[in-house]
């Protein structure tokens, strides 16, 4: 059960692709910290899914290890199309070994019980290109359908869920009326998929869609980046691929805020006061580039900048800390010596 969302965001004079799910699985229980999008061993592509968890993952797992242990299918020469008949082929030949030990079951329901989205930068074609695989039981095996093949269409969103086809068709609708609503059909797509699946999330009458959001991108550098969420609100607490965190323990990775779905740069300092070389020694000329007369962080820094601040001020935290203890112990020593 779940709802899982991907397109092309068109944003700053680029373009990236985004995948979305939430975290929720049921079965006889319900359960908000699973995993559900992954990453495989090639940093091209994403794969995500929805229905059966009990069918979804023993798929996803067996195809993580045959890449991981295949040099061709992680080696950049191998194409994302090579890579989709191979996932294609793989769910094929597993699903026919399962065998049912519940008398007139439906061999097809139980092969059929999970469905895919999978996408990725195609440097073959130079674009993003997504695709849902299911089960057919026509040919008793998986088979894909592409979703952005349409190259006349300048913008691409997509969501897929279960049960379906309902919970799909209701995030389409909401999707359709929200951009109505707000006069945006033909604007670039920014982050309202997101949003969608937000609100679902948070929709105590939706049942199978809940948990925090799990999100990644695929840039066309050939890498992907996976995010954290503060949830359910930016006064939330941290979480990570369904899991729930605190400022102390949260993987090092960049976090949306839930609200606005911008990123939150909680672990840089809005405004310094004092920026003196006695303080950030070297590093003082490039602080105060990085920060206007005011003392406020530039809004137009690059992640590259907001990197090097990180990294600086992790060494002037860490130089004023043993300071501090040398000090201790220096007042120790001497109410020992008096």
């Amino acid at each position: 059960m779940t709802l899982c969302t991907a397109w092309i965001r068109q944003a700053n004079d680029t373009e990236e692709l985004i995948f979305a799910t939430d975290s929720c699985l049921t079965g006889g229980e319900k359960w908000k910290h699973g995993i559900k999008l992954f990453e495989l061993p090639r940093k091209d592509c994403l794969l995500s899914f929805a229905g059966s968890t009990m069918r979804a993952y023993p798929l996803v797992l067996n195809l993580v290890s045959a890449i991981h242990f295949d040099d061709y299918l992680q080696s950049p020469f191998a194409k994302l199309n090579e890579v989709l008949v191979y996932i294609s082929d793989l769910f094929t030949e597993l699903v026919k070994k399962i065998i049912s030990e519940i008398p007139n079951e439906d061999i097809n329901d139980l092969r059929g019980g999970a469905k895919f989205l999978f996408g990725g930068w195609d440097w073959e074609k130079g674009s993003f290109r997504v695709w849902k695989l299911h089960y057919s039981s026509e040919v008793e095996g998986f088979i894909f359908d592409e979703l952005n093949g349409n190259l006349s269409k300048k913008r691409f969103y997509t969501f897929l869920g279960d049960p379906s086809p309902e919970i799909g068709e209701e995030a389409f609708k909401a999707y359709k009326k929200m951009v109505y609503d707000e006069d945006k059909q033909d604007d670039p797509i920014d982050m309202e998929p997101l949003k969608i699946l937000r609100d679902f999330s948070l929709n105590k009458d939706i049942r199978e869609v809940d948990g925090s959001l799990q999100i990644a991108k695929i840039y066309k550098s050939n890498r992907t980046e996976f995010f954290g969420v503060y949830w359910a609100s930016s006064k939330g607490k941290p979480c990570f691929q369904g899991r729930e965190y605190n400022e102390v323990n949260k993987p090092l990775v960049r976090y949306f805020n839930p609200d606005t779905f911008e990123i939150i740069e909680s672990d840089l300092p809005a405004r310094l006061a004092n920026i003196t070389e006695e303080i950030y020694q070297d590093n003082c000329e490039f602080i105060q580039e990085c920060f206007d007369e005011s003392g406020f962080l530039k809004d137009s820094l690059s992640e590259k900048a907001k990197h090097e601040l990180r990294l600086i001020f992790k060494d002037v935290a860490y130089r004023q800390f043993l300071c501090r203890l040398e000090a201790e112990q220096r007042l120790l020593d001497e109410g020992e010596e008096a």
